[in-house]
């Protein structure tokens, strides 16, 4: 059955990279501006956090579609370890942006529990499955761990751990939509999926930026 309008588009580099790419320089250039007036060390130190993780989130998007635009589809093991590395980066930047942009090694472990789990659930399943148990368990996991760290404490990391929590609700609502719907209905889960892209993409350094008016 060939794909729908919206599954087509989603997987076209249309949506992937280039209205990533689009959303990501948006976000980026609105959180530099919303920070022009912090003080001048302030702002150079989260200048610089906003715009490395701009530059990840863009390689992000341009890599780790299926067809990767320029190059076509990569080849093993590159195809699992390239998505991989970036879903665990785009989960890091979370956890990192919550402890106040400071490693820890508790940060480091905490973005390997929600993979681990995922693929011992999901084994020998297609991976649509896999995705829809990644987001639902990152969604448990980040409460969780906001709580025990006492971090829900802090509004900056209350409003970063919210945007997670964003992305995360609408990328489980659209994969539900396209598991439990039939053709051509199903569709529709594609077209809301490009929403919860453009946030996670594009909104990361904005977020930053404002939560950091509230944080150290």
């Amino acid at each position: 059955m060939s794909a729908g309008f919206f599954e087509s588009f989603y997987q076209s580099p249309i949506q992937h990279p280039v209205l990533l790419w689009l959303s990501n320089l948006l976000g980026t250039t609105l959180a530099l501006v919303s920070i022009r007036t912090l003080e001048s060390e302030k702002r150079s130190g989260l200048r610089n956090f906003i715009l490395l993780w701009a530059l990840i989130s863009a390689l992000d998007a341009w890599l780790s579609a299926n067809q990767v635009f320029g190059l076509g589809v990569l080849s093993a093991p590159y195809s699992s370890i390239v998505p991989f590395l970036f879903v665990w980066a785009g989960d890091y930047r979370i956890f990192l942006a919550m402890d106040s942009r400071k490693f820890s090694s508790r940060g480091v472990a905490a973005c390997f529990v929600v993979p681990i789990l995922a693929g011992i659930l999901t084994r020998g399943q297609e991976p649509r499955i896999l995705f829809l148990v990644y987001e639902a368990l990152f969604l448990v996991w980040i409460l969780l761990y906001s709580r025990f760290t006492n971090l829900n404490k802090e509004p900056a990391a209350r409003m970063i751990r919210n945007l997670s929590l964003g992305f995360y609700t609408l990328w489980v609502v659209a994969d539900l939509l396209i598991l439990s719907l039939s053709p051509p209905w199903n569709d529709l889960g594609f077209a809301v999926r490009v929403i919860p892209n453009l946030i996670y993409y594009g909104a990361f350094g904005l977020v930053c930026a404002r939560a950091w008016r509230l944080g150290p």
